[in-house]
């Protein structure tokens, strides 16, 4: 590890970091920088004074070796503190060795999150995770539970992230924090000269020149690594002088011929030849145990009593350290890497060869064998054609499916990478793979291995549940058509089961066939359910189906038989409420889809995994717009939708979209809205009236009132059975009516009350009560507007309902003044002004602005209030603070609602004022 200069200041923000937590609870501090560049030094320094201060630290670093192995991270944190009974107790639950049942996650999650807190029982404690961009997938998804879980404990969470690096999970991770605990970003810059200076002085051991110290902070680009291994390069190959007692280089700069990564080579060059083998060995296991020394005597060709001198002298050079009791390893990744690049190909194949060998001979003679392990390194080394490795990693990847889908997917990739095109085995490994893609919430990358699955598995149980399976996924990426003509061939081909009947019938419903999806859905209910997984499918996808269709009271009949169905399965009962919660929050049950949410929400924390988290985001979102909760709202878009793309779920991307634009329209932040109505139009029947309802609202607030009644009239078809064409109706009435068009206004309304007859859900009611009661000005309809808003928890509809009673109404000023309320909470500040004017002209007394104080802002926000009236763009913005774009529009979006401003000009002007 490099020795610790210049990072006095980096330091220092860290610890102002691990001062909040006594107070603020969970904080999490991410350090991020290139390779070499002082993050594992910065984390070190950190641990070691925390430690001093009494505090217990579990530390966990992680490589490409620990990232293959399920749960690395979180069991080699715990493991690296003192042993209390709940840390054995985590432990032990972390010991996959024993097949896990569907609770398993949950109550590992309980066990970790107590250890945790136990941690912090006297003092704060941290958590501190080297390398967190290698960090293995299932530890970031359980990390992102049990962190959830201890925001009240005093405990830092410290990373290190190199930039540019490309886990999603980790980012995931990052922002599913954000949402509960503060976190703290530290990036580390390349260090001054003067730095570099004094690491070379310790280096060489005296005192250096400035063209010395200079000519290495060139090289090194003010990497502390790289520095450290060019200075002593220069001293090994005699390049440096000392004269007096000062260093200087002993030949002209341009005569070096030196790189950072022959720096790092030469690290090792002195080492003899055996010792310099027995290196290059170790970095193919990457991290290797005493009881292995005999193996690694095969790898290098060396006798056994060699290698046993050789790895002690890599100890003593500081080339190989001490790892807990996970065994050694390279003190530096950047050393470790540089050889096994070193090594070539075929040399390297050949050695995780005969480790992968030396394996399986052990778990033939009945030795404990870590099955990850072996799969690692047939992986890299066995040919095409190798039965055996395909079966090892095949069933690695079954045993893996459920507690760590990513991982299963990716052995299930490389298996099927060694199969011959025409094997049997090939249709397996395919339909495993799209299944564990899909448990890892990946539909699209779902899609092409189940196609190729199906292209070869014959009829039966598991071509069925492959088909389904690439259904539901080409239903979640709004591959609609395609997606029908594949059940259509599944059906014709023979005995489809209840649940691809089901499936067809959704897809029918979305390529606009109503009438064979309603005839669909009644035939289903009758047929015969063959397992709990089936029966919830089947019910969801009716709910699903009867929701589009209007018929909400059927929809919760269905949503409550898929939750029987489950039997009490956790996971399906997860499915059932997850897939419940989003439609009815889409629809407006606001009642029936929160208890559902709260309920999946619990269970998620039990079961785990990947599952579900579309419906669930596009469930907590739609809940927020509803029960005017609209800063929640726009935080959890900003941060659910880069997921949602990266994972190809566009139908819950294009909904969270229009809720937004609907959303920054009322708040006026059209120049925000701009960009999301520039977007592409969804395709999916329901979304694609969704985002017309809130495109129509933004077309009317620029001023394009016939753009916006075209958008309106375009997504209502004749007999009004399309999605929410009673909101549209609703919205075309109101922007008649504001314009001068009594007439038309009153035509649509009364089409709106024949095709909302028989329609029960409380959007649907209180829109058309709203609507119809201002047109006919008749103050008791209105009445019932609010009290069906109100009933339904509709808090932003029934605020807009006051409003129309109290235009209508000169007595309702209760309404009024609540409805003034909610418009101040929401940021709708448009609507609050009008309903302000109506209260002076009532001779009512006007609210004075109430909880948030306008104009404090955060540290964070001011940060970026203040580079907004630079003139800095957003993208621009989030490289300066090491944000992600989509963070920085949740900022502005507080900021314009702190403010009480609806653009980048009003802030700088508001700015320019106070300065």
């Amino acid at each position: 590890m490099s020795p610790f200069f210049g990072r006095e200041a980096e330091l220092a923000a860290v610890f102002d970091a691990v001062e909040r937590v006594p107070a603020a609870g969970l904080v999490a501090v991410v350090v991020s920088g290139e390779p070499g560049i002082g993050k594992s030094s910065l984390l070190a320094e950190v641990g070691r004074r925390l430690r001093d201060r009494g505090c217990a630290v579990a530390a966990a670093e992680s490589d490409d070796v620990s990232r293959r192995i399920p749960y690395a991270a979180v069991t080699t944190a715990l493991r690296s503190v003192a042993g209390t009974g709940d840390v054995r107790a985590a432990l032990e639950a972390l010991d996959l060795t024993v097949t896990p049942d569907a609770t398993w996650f949950g109550r590992s999650c309980e066990l970790v999150a107590r250890a945790l807190t136990g941690l912090t029982a006297d003092r704060p404690a941290a958590l501190v995770l080297d390398d967190v961009d290698q960090v293995d997938d299932d530890s970031l998804a359980m990390l992102a539970v049990v962190l959830r879980r201890v925001t009240a404990a005093p405990l830092v969470l410290i990373t290190a992230v190199r930039e540019h690096h490309r886990n999603p999970g980790v980012e995931e991770l990052l922002d599913r924090l954000e949402r509960h605990a503060d976190v703290v970003r530290v990036g580390l810059a390349p260090l001054s000269g003067g730095d570099v200076a004094r690491i070379v002085e310790t280096v060489l051991g005296t005192p250096v020149d400035d063209g010395l110290a200079h000519e290495v902070h060139h090289r090194a680009d003010g990497n502390p690594f790289f520095a450290v291994e060019i200075a002593r390069s220069l001293r090994e190959l005699d390049l440096v002088a000392v004269d007096g007692d000062r260093a200087r280089l002993a030949v002209s700069p341009s005569a070096i011929r030196l790189t950072r990564r022959e720096a790092v080579l030469r690290r090792v060059a002195p080492l003899d030849r055996d010792t310099r083998a027995v290196a290059r060995a170790v970095s193919i296991f990457r991290r290797v145990r005493l009881d292995q020394i005999g193996l690694l005597a095969r790898v290098s060709s060396l006798p056994e009593d060699t290698v046993v001198d050789a790895f002690d002298g890599l100890l003593r050079a500081h080339i190989v350290v001490r790892d807990q009791d996970r065994g050694y390893r390279f003190s530096h990744a950047l050393v470790g890497e540089a050889l096994y690049q070193e090594i070539g190909p075929a040399q390297r194949r050949h050695l995780h060869s005969l480790i992968s060998a030396r394996l399986l001979d052990d778990r033939a003679r009945g030795l404990a064998v870590d099955e990850m392990e072996l799969a690692w390194h047939l992986a890299e080394s066995a040919p095409p054609g190798d039965l055996r490795a395909v079966r090892v990693m095949a069933q690695a990847a079954a045993a893996n499916r459920a507690t760590a889908p990513e991982t299963a997917a990716a052995l299930c990739a490389r298996a099927l990478e060694l199969l011959p095109l025409a094997a049997p085995e090939r249709a397996g490994l395919l339909a495993s793979q799209c299944r564990a893609l899909a448990h890892a919430s990946r539909p699209g990358a779902a899609i092409g291995p189940g196609l190729a699955a199906l292209a070869e598995l014959p009829a039966g149980p598991d071509r069925s549940r492959c088909a389904v399976i690439v259904l539901t996924s080409m239903f979640l990426v709004g591959r609609f058509a395609e997606g029908l003509r594949l059940a259509d061939a599944e059906v014709r081909s023979g005995d489809a089961p209840a649940a691809l009947h089901a499936q067809r019938a959704l897809l029918l419903l979305f390529t606009g066939r109503h009438a064979e999806a309603l005839a669909a859905a009644e035939r289903i209910e009758a047929m015969p359910l063959t397992s709990a997984a089936e029966g919830v499918v089947v019910f969801d996808r009716l709910a699903v189906i009867t929701s589009m269709l209007f018929r909400h009271d059927k929809t919760v009949d269905y949503a409550n038989r898929a939750l029987a169905a489950a039997a009490g399965q956790p996971g399906l009962e997860l499915q059932a409420l997850a897939v419940a919660a989003s439609t009815g929050a889409l629809a407006g049950l606001v009642h029936d889809a929160s208890w559902r949410l709260r309920r999946a929400e619990e269970l998620r924390e039990r079961v785990g995994g990947h599952a579900f988290r579309g419906e669930l985001e596009m469930a907590r979102v739609a809940l927020d717009w509803f029960g005017g909760a609209w800063d929640a709202c726009l935080e959890r878009v900003g941060r659910a939708a880069a997921e949602l793309e990266s994972r190809q779920e566009l139908m819950m991307l294009d909904g969270l979209r229009a809720i937004e634009l609907e959303v920054r329209t009322w708040r006026g932040e059209l120049d925000v809205a701009a960009r999301l109505a520039a977007l592409e139009p969804p395709t999916s029947p329901n979304m694609s009236r969704l985002h017309a309802f809130a495109m129509a609202g933004y077309l009317a607030a620029r001023g394009d009132v016939e753009g916006a009644r075209d958008v309106l009239a375009d997504a209502v078809d004749d007999d009004g059975m399309t999605a929410y064409s009673c909101v549209l109706l609703g919205r075309l009435v109101e922007l008649d009516l504001a314009h001068g068009r009594v007439d038309e206004a009153r035509r649509t309304a009364a089409r709106l009350r024949v095709v909302a007859a028989d329609r029960v859900a409380p959007w649907t009611r209180t829109t058309v009560r709203r609507v119809v009661g201002v047109v006919e000005r008749d103050a008791e309809v209105l009445r019932e507007a609010v009290r069906e808003a109100e009933a339904g928890g509709l808090v932003f509809e029934r605020a807009r309902a006051q409003w129309a009673l109290g235009q209508v109404d000169g007595t309702a000023v209760d309404g009024l003044l609540e409805a003034y309320g909610v418009f101040q909470r929401v940021g709708a500040h448009g609507l609050r002004r009008q309903v302000g004017a109506r209260l002076k002209e009532l001779g009512a007394k006007v609210p004075r602005a109430r909880g948030r104080a306008p104009g404090v802002l955060t540290a964070a926000e001011e940060n970026v209030a203040r580079l907004v009236q630079q003139g800095m763009r957003n993208r621009d913005i989030a490289a300066a603070l090491h944000y992600s774009p989509r963070t920085i529009e949740v900022y502005l979006s507080r900021i314009y609602a702190k403010l009480r401003v609806s653009s980048r000009l009003e802030l700088a002007r508001v700015l320019d004022g106070r300065a």
